[in-house]
């Protein structure tokens, strides 16, 4: 039976802490183009906050469970502002574009209404995805396992915190001896291009996606970087050129095996999906047909032709569904590319036509579908730790649409002061904002647009095929098209811990908790040091200079937060 933890302290911690994280991942999405999933972070510091706010009684797991929800927004949602509006700015100081900003309290309505959305229309689907097809939702998973563990005490809480302290030391360590991983450069000149990066973080969640995922992007890095990416220098191509093909083949794979699956699983059930909502007693839960039309009206009121903003709307019910499955099975949301999709579907419809999007649509759309899918994706961890816990769903949907609003109407305004603070080092190496790049570059177009189309038309056909069949998928397209397009980097420590997984299965499976406990361990170690560091950084309390003592100084605020889950055991 679900029960509630909806209460006056869990909103004011959850938006507490959605504000921290809005500030620190806006800062961390420009300086290292990646955001770890901030769940574990939000379950540690909303627990250790609630517990001072009850002044010592026992706590109620349900009332954590909903405030770190709220608090993972900020997070996601700073990602898809952040990977796109800075864009503009890059076209601004490379090309010498100029752009007319519409004003920061415009911006702040757009990103509000892009969250609520996401957060709207992830209702419909949360039956489907983590109830029918209990897809793991490996950051959700991994949180709900982290408050039982504080909930119990004792071994499992101890191997929570002592993994998550060796992962956040090793995560320091590693950003100030070694930042950019390893990569092997003698074999460049054959088109060999072998990367390394260790990060605990991305062992942990391959341990907890599993070994199907894993494998199959692993297996996408290993075909595109050490077999096609040759293979084509091999035939006379430039090196940069063979691994721009190689990934817009990969982004093919990754959007076309994301489209079929709409046409083929959510299309035939869409009633059975989506009509429900509109039977709902809370009028907030049926309202997205509603809001779906004021967002079109506000994006057409902010000089986004009508027609554009009717398609983006229209395509936001498809890509916030593949936000939001692709999340549940491989804990990646590639927001970005959704939103480049967008905008590219948009754009050829408008040449047919004669017909010009202009620069600054084209940004706002990417950054609004971008949002809505940021957004999508972090609801679907937080229902399936609702699932896991007991806690009821409709109090995570509330907490949601709160924190999105609050989220989406500061983020503009944390980004403009980042800018501001930062201007000067802005798309160099110290702060590359690598997806507000690759929107920039991509938006008009891709490099190599047949063989994108090649990966998309092999995926959805795929798909479809599939489904027909009523087979089980032999090849998950999805992560095999994300490792094909960033490479052995990641791909290499999540396949680690696909092995891991794989080991325990078979031959320790009655140690199977434990290990999971230590995959939550090694995702909040990591991510606590990372967000901490940053945040520090962003409220100006320290220099670059000095910024390994900042990081080092910073692990003993994340100790502190993670002790405080000691607090809450029953005596």
């Amino acid at each position: 039976m679900e029960k509630s933890g909806f209460t006056v302290k869990a909103v004011a911690v959850g938006i507490a802490v959605t504000i921290f994280l809005l500030i620190s991942s806006c800062y961390i999405a420009l300086k290292i183009g990646a955001l770890p999933w901030p769940i574990i972070f939000s379950v540690i510091v909303c627990a250790g906050l609630l517990r001072i706010l009850s002044a010592g009684k026992n706590l109620n797991i349900h009332e954590i469970n909903v405030a770190q929800a709220g608090g993972t927004i900020g997070g996601l949602l700073a990602s898809g502002v952040a990977f796109t509006l800075p864009g503009i700015w890059y076209l601004e100081k490379t090309k010498g574009i100029t752009i007319g900003m519409p004003s920061t309290w415009v911006l702040a309505v757009l990103c509000a209404l892009a969250g609520l959305l996401g957060v709207l229309l992830s209702i419909p689907l949360r039956k489907r995805f983590v109830e029918e097809e209990k897809l793991s939702f490996a950051s959700g998973a991994a949180g709900a396992e982290v408050l039982k563990a504080g909930k119990a005490g004792g071994k499992m809480l101890l191997v929570l915190i002592i993994v998550a302290l060796l992962s956040g030391i090793f995560a320091l360590w590693r950003d100030i001896s070694f930042p950019a991983g390893f990569t092997v450069t003698s074999l460049a000149a054959a088109g060999l291009f072998l990367t390394f990066y260790p990060m605990p973080l991305a062992i942990g969640t391959g341990y907890i996606i599993g070994k199907k995922a894993t494998f199959n992007w692993f297996f996408g890095a290993l075909i595109g970087w050490a077999i096609l990416i040759p293979l084509l220098v091999s035939f006379g191509n430039e090196s940069s050129a063979a691994v721009s093909m190689t990934q817009n083949l990969g982004m093919g794979l990754l959007l076309g095996s994301g489209i079929g699956f709409f046409f083929a699983y959510i299309t035939p059930k869409i009633k059975q999906i989506f009509v429900p909502m509109l039977r709902e007693k809370e009028w907030y839960i049926r309202s997205a047909p509603l809001l779906s039309l004021l967002s079109i009206i506000i994006l057409t009121l902010i000089g986004i032709n009508v027609i554009a903003s009717i398609i983006t709307v229209v395509l936001l019910y498809v890509m916030v569904t593949i936000a939001a499955r692709m999340t549940g099975e491989i804990n990646i949301d590639p927001l970005e590319q959704f939103g480049i999709l967008v905008v590219l579907i948009i754009i050829l419809l408008f040449s047919l036509f004669g017909l010009k999007l202009g620069y600054l649509p084209a940004f706002l759309i990417a950054m609004f579908v971008s949002i809505a899918c940021a957004v999508a994706g972090d609801i679907g961890h937080d229902y399936k730790s609702a699932k896991i816990i007991g806690t009821s769903y409709k109090d995570i949907i509330r907490i949601d649409l709160i924190a999105a609003i609050v989220a989406g109407l500061l983020a503009p305004f944390v980004l403009d002061i980042i800018k501001k603070s930062f201007s000067d080092i802005l798309f160099t190496p110290s702060m590359p904002a690598p997806q507000s790049q690759l929107v920039a570059s991509s938006i008009f177009g891709f490099a190599y647009p047949h063989i994108f189309l090649m990966g998309f038309v092999t995926a959805f056909v795929y798909e479809i095929i599939i489904k027909i069949a009523k087979m089980n998928q032999p090849i998950l397209l999805m992560p095999l098209g994300i490792g094909m397009f960033l490479g052995f980097g990641i791909a290499i420590p999540l396949f680690i811990g696909g092995i891991i997984a794989l080991i325990v299965e078979r031959k320790t499976k009655h140690l199977s908790h434990a290990f999971l406990i230590g995959a939550a361990g090694m995702l909040g170690g990591e991510g606590i040091a990372g967000f901490s560091a940053s945040a520090l950084s962003v409220f100006g309390l320290g220099s670059y200079a000095g910024i390994s003592k900042i990081m080092i100084a910073s692990f003993f605020v994340a100790l502190v937060a993670v002790l405080f889950n000691h607090l809450m055991r029953k005596k």
